[in-house]
This record gives structure tokens, C-alpha cells and sequence, in this order.
């Protein structure tokens, strides 16, 4: 057999990893699913630890299934930003924020913000910087011990070789103009850019040989629209995970309308947007109301018993940048049973995907389909409602959700390319995308309407001790 390409994945519900043939063919597949614990702090940290743990067990398993190949590189995706503080033997201490779902240093981001004369595009919610002056002043102890700052994907490398880095797109989010951070950022490196080579223990976890060469690496929304084959200007994606993100490359830094736009795999800019939640917010309503209820959704028409939500379930960044934003069902009557109320959750990732579609048409111009991929692309309720919601017909690519981007990621940091494979076309429903235009007049104004009414609420949910108090 040729060489193969092994590409591993780091999400928020665990580590995928998979093995791809020289012809882009997958051989091998892995996972290891992680826990977010028990306890509520757990909801929005992650142990870096465990994540050492589950990827091990996913490439193993992917190795293992694909017959060990000759494994000729290896590419790295994760989830972030997620700042992990590193000694100086490199090991990791305490475990790492969630983005946007950690709210916790939000008081200390509007505080830096506003002093520095800063706004929400350059210092966000999922910024880095305030969650590092947050950790100094909450926990001073572990603060000291820290030597260095890098992200999750930044950890995996470290972890696997010994290198460290940071790839520009994710440099955006550990670095602010006149800001600087409290701990050192590592080299920047292009995510494409070979790190360094396997090291003996890490290939002895593995299975693997020493040396292999492994990729800088980024974050794994950025490595999926790389491997969906948008990397020239014109391009467009949409990623189905947990969260939603979506945008195309453009040539010109042109932005506004709560999107941001950033360095990406390839020439131009990346024009996007990302939200908090999607497919944890059709797992979150499957949970809610049953499997048949979630079936029987997918068969009725948007908008089912008067019902219209807002998805800010884990806070919301594009467009709101609210990481207190609050979740919304309006319109609820004794009348709605559980098929309505499932409805209304894919209606309401089908309005969030309508919005950011039409901010990205308004600053880019007209779209003739997006690449989609991610694990919520096999959902086929959720995908049809989209594209009946945006008008854009949604091109789906084969094996959606698993590690194959990274894996191609590894083979062009070889200088070899590999061609992503379309499975099928979803194509809008005229009627039904009228119907979701008349939806969204409603949907667009509950946010401005409604967001003091969300922050009072998302204050008095915290504990006690992080509660803001008036003199």
C-alpha cells in the first residue's frame, strides 16, 4: 500500500481520527467519545489531560482499522479557542475555557475593551487575552506557575512533538492591538506548515514510528473549509457541527454585520460567521422530546403551530457577540405538542443560518450553493431546512463530520492535494423559503427586544460568588 495521511479531530464531545489513501479514499476510522463531567464548571472547561487520552484511543483504533499503513504525515483540527497554560516542561495546568460557553471573563473583557478603546470585532467573547487576566487575578497560584499560552491545537502538537506553535488564524484570537497578553504566544506558523516529527513516547502511544512528520494545525472549523475544497476566492462553506459556522473566502478585507473576517487555509480572507449552537441544539431538543417527536418534525412545515425560537442556548456569537444571550420560545399555547416544539429547534438553526446568509450576501455578493460539511450534514431534516431558510442550495460532502479534513491538511503540508468528494445536491424549497423569509421579521426582532430581559436572567443563574453586586 502508498502512503496514507492520518487526520485527527478534536471536538467538544471527544476526539475522530481517520486514515485516507494517497487517492483521498478513507481506510480507517476512530473515536473516543469525551465526557464533559458531572459537575456544572464542567459544561464550559475541558481537561487538556483527557483530550491527550482520547486521542490516542481514536488514532489507535483508525491505525488499527485501516491495517497500519505507512502513515507519511499527520494533520491536526481542534476545537478554540480554548487557552491552555503550559509549565515549562510543557504540561498543561488546569483545565482550558470553552470559547463563548465559558462566560466567566466577560466582566473583564467589556472592562479591557472599553479601556483600551477596543470593540467586539478585535476583543470578543472568544477572546483569549481577558480569560488570561480573568485566570491571574481568580487563581494567582496557578497563574505563576505558567509559562507559556497556546490553544488546543497548539496543545495536541506539543503533546505529539514537543514543538511549539501557533498558526495565524489562531494568533487573532490570542492578540489584540495595544493589548498585550499576559503569557507568551509560541512562533507563528502556517497551519499547512510542517511542526516537527512524532516523538518516541508519543509514537509508542499511538502505535505508530517516530518522526512522522505532524502539522501546525488550527482550528478545526478552518481545517474542515480547507477540506471542503474552499480555499479560492469566490468559494463558500457551511460547517454542521455543534455550532454552525459559515462564510466564504474573498479577496477583498471587507466586513461588518457582526461578521468577522480572518486569515484562512489558502490566498485572500475568510468572511464568516459562527454561532454557539446547532447540532447541540437538535441534541438538546432530541433529549427533550424523543426521537419520534424529533422524526415527526422533519414533516411538518416551518413555523408548525405558531411557534418561532431563538437558538442562543449556549450564548451567541455572530451576530450578537452575547456570550449572556439566552435561548427563546415565543408563541408557545396549550395547543404545541412535542413534534411543534422540535420543529421550532430546526426552524430556529435554519433562521440562524438564513440570517448569517444574508449578511454574507449583503458584503460579498450573490451565492450559487455552499460546501457543507460537519456531523450534522447527515441530519436530513436539519440540511433541507436550511436550505429552504437560505434559498442556497447546499451541496453535501461524503462523509460529513468525521477526520478526513485534517488528513488532507497532512497531505498538503506534502505538497499533495486531495480532491473532496460530493455525495448529493439539497436543493430549496421555493414555498417553504417564503414561509421562513415571513418567519424571520418575527425571529429579527426578538433579540434587540429581548436581551436585557436575557442578561438579568443569565446573571441570577450564576453562583452566587460570580454574581454581579450593586453597592
Amino acid at each position: 500500500m502508498t502512503g496514507c495521511y492520518l487526520g485527527i479531530d478534536l471536538g467538544i464531545s471527544g476526539a475522530r481520527a481517520a486514515v485516507l489513501t494517497d487517492a483521498g479514499r478513507t481506510i480507517g476510522q476512530g473515536r473516543s467519545a469525551g465526557s464533559g463531567g458531572a459537575n456544572r464548571q464542567a459544561e464550559y472547561e475541558r481537561e487538556p489531560r483527557d483530550w491527550s487520552l482520547q486521542l490516542t484511543e481514536a488514532c489507535r483504533l483508525a491505525v488499527q482499522q485501516a491495517g497500519h499503513p505507512r502513515v507519511e504525515a499527520i494533520g491536526i483540527g481542534a476545537l478554540g479557542p480554548c487557552p491552555v497554560l503550559l509549565d515549562r516542561d510543557l504540561r498543561p495546568l488546569g483545565p482550558a475555557p470553552l470559547f463563548s460557553m465559558d462566560g466567566r471573563a466577560e466582566a473583564t473583557r467589556i472592562a479591557l475593551r472599553d479601556a483600551r478603546g477596543l470593540n467586539d470585532e478585535t476583543l470578543g467573547p472568544d477572546h483569549v487575552i481577558p480569560r488570561l487576566h480573568w485566570i491571574r487575578e481568580q487563581e494567582p497560584e496557578r497563574f505563576a506557575q505558567a509559562a507559556w499560552c497556546v490553544d488546543a491545537a497548539g496543545y495536541l502538537v506539543s503533546d505529539l512533538t514537543g514543538a511549539l506553535v501557533i498558526d495565524p488564524i489562531t494568533l487573532c484570537d490570542h492578540a489584540a492591538p495595544g493589548l498585550p497578553s499576559p503569557l507568551p504566544t509560541p512562533p507563528v506558523q502556517a497551519a499547512d506548515a510542517i511542526a516537527g516529527g512524532l516523538s518516541a513516547g508519543a509514537a509508542e502511544r499511538l502505535g505508530l514510528p517516530a518522526g512522522i512528520p505532524v502539522t501546525v494545525g488550527t482550528y478545526d472549523c478552518f481545517v474542515d473549509i480547507a477540506g471542503s475544497g474552499v480555499i479560492e476566492p469566490g468559494a463558500a462553506c457551511m460547517l454542521l457541527g455543534s455550532t454552525l459556522v459559515m462564510g466564504r473566502v474573498v479577496e477583498e478585507a471587507r466586513c461588518g454585520q457582526g461578521m468577522r473576517l480572518t486569515p484562512h487555509v489558502g490566498q485572500g480572507h475568510f468572511l464568516g460567521g459562527w454561532t454557539s449552537s446547532c447540532g447541540s441544539l437538535i441534541d438538546w431538543a432530541q433529549r427533550l422530546y424523543g426521537q419520534d417527536a424529533m422524526a415527526a418534525a422533519e414533516t411538518l412545515p416551518p413555523g408548525e403551530g405558531g411557534l418561532v425560537m431563538l437558538p442562543y442556548v449556549a450564548g451567541e456569537r455572530t451576530p450578537v457577540w452575547d456570550p449572556q444571550a439566552r435561548g427563546v420560545i415565543v408563541g408557545l399555547a396549550l395547543h404545541n405538542d412535542a413534534p411543534q416544539l422540535a420543529r421550532a429547534a430546526l426552524d430556529a438553526v435554519a433562521l440562524s443560518a438564513m440570517d448569517l446568509t444574508r449578511r454574507l450576501v449583503a458584503l460579498s455578493g450573490p451565492l450559487a450553493s455552499f460546501r457543507v460539511n460537519g456531523g450534522g450534514a447527515r441530519h436530513r431534516g436539519l440540511v433541507q431546512a436550511i436550505a429552504d431558510a437560505t434559498g442556497v442550495a447546499l451541496e453535501i460532502l461524503a462523509h460529513p463530520g468525521e477526520a478526513q479534513a485534517p488528513a488532507w491538511l497532512a497531505a498538503r503540508a506534502l505538497g499533495r492535494r486531495l480532491e473532496p468528494a460530493v455525495d448529493r445536491v439539497v436543493t430549496p424549497d421555493p414555498a417553504r423559503h417564503q414561509r421562513y423569509a415571513e418567519l424571520f421579521d418575527v425571529y429579527q426582532a426578538l433579540y434587540p427586544r429581548l436581551a436585557s430581559t436575557m442578561h438579568s436572567l443569565a446573571q441570577q443563574a450564576l453562583p452566587q460568588h460570580q454574581q454581579k453586586h450593586k453597592d
